[in-house]
């Protein structure tokens, strides 16, 4: 097995904070994916072998819906983005051993960080050791495919400081083959570095969270059919917002979504007085 990049975030629905951790681990029996001088290809994927021609990673927080990809730029095409932070070599690679982030985004993006489900992804460098020359227009012939195996993209230098990176759509392990999200331009055998990329999804509740403590801090069981109705409508908003996190496990962020939007109209609309 190679390399499996892997991350979490866990927000702080108290405070609208996000904990960033890297989660991919060290190379073992029971962890075929993680870093370490036995990974394929050997011995270039451990953690200090994180370094990349710009910089070493990169965190993306999208829209739940959001798009990221490089097709042929130096700057990925972003659809959605709520925020992004670029790591240094040396950075990336104490994040690669475990070195956690914390991102305070309600004060970074106040406006925009709003509740709701949203996307991340994540992607670190190594550089090439082997060659790769160009092939066809979309596509360039990689001498050693096992070190794109798992890959996500991959950056090409040509001369005079010159580089263009891709998306890998395909590789074909036996004749080094790989189809690239863009158009190729020719080249000779050249250097090049590859990445992989990791994306995971968590929820902010900070809004709602805050209205169903205050509701439930102010709860109180009354004569008045028009307080016990509001009182009902807590209850199945509380039991509304403890599903979240299920769905949330289950991968179904859609859904994850359509209740916080729910909720957040629940708390925006108030309810009526006796």
């Amino acid at each position: 097995m190679t390399l499996q990049v892997k991350h979490k975030i866990v927000p702080n629905n108290s405070n609208r904070n996000i904990v960033f951790t890297e989660t991919t681990g060290v190379y073992s029996s029971s962890n075929p994916g993680g870093y370490g001088a036995t990974q394929i290809p050997t011995p270039f994927r451990e953690t200090t072998d994180i370094v990349g021609l710009m910089y070493g990673s990169s965190l993306q927080i999208l829209t739940v819906n959001g798009t990221f990809t490089f097709n042929g730029g130096i700057t990925p095409t972003v659809i959605g983005s709520i925020y992004s932070v670029i790591y240094n070599n040396a950075t990336a690679q104490s994040i690669a051993a475990g070195t956690t982030q914390t991102f305070d985004l309600g004060t970074l993006i106040p406006s925009t960080y709003i509740d709701g489900i949203y996307k991340s992804v994540y992607y670190n460098w190594f550089p090439g050791h082997y060659t790769v020359t160009s092939n066809t227009i979309n596509s360039v012939i990689v001498s050693q495919p096992t070190e794109f195996i798992n890959a996500k993209y991959i950056n090409i230098y040509y001369s005079g400081g010159v580089h263009y990176i891709f998306e890998i759509l395909s590789l074909d392990t036996t004749t080094g083959v790989m189809v690239l999200n863009g158009t190729v331009p020719l080249l000779v055998p050249a250097d090049y570095d590859v990445s992989y990329e990791s994306i995971t999804y968590f929820a902010n509740t900070y809004s709602i969270n805050k209205c169903l403590h205050s509701r439930i801090s102010k709860l109180a069981i009354s004569s008045c059919t028009c307080n016990n109705g509001c009182t009902e409508k807590l209850y199945e908003a509380v039991m509304l917002y403890m599903a979240i996190q299920p769905n949330m496990d289950l991968g179904k962020y859609q859904k994850a979504q359509d209740i916080i939007e729910y909720l957040t109209n629940y708390c925006n609309d108030g309810c009526c007085n006796c």
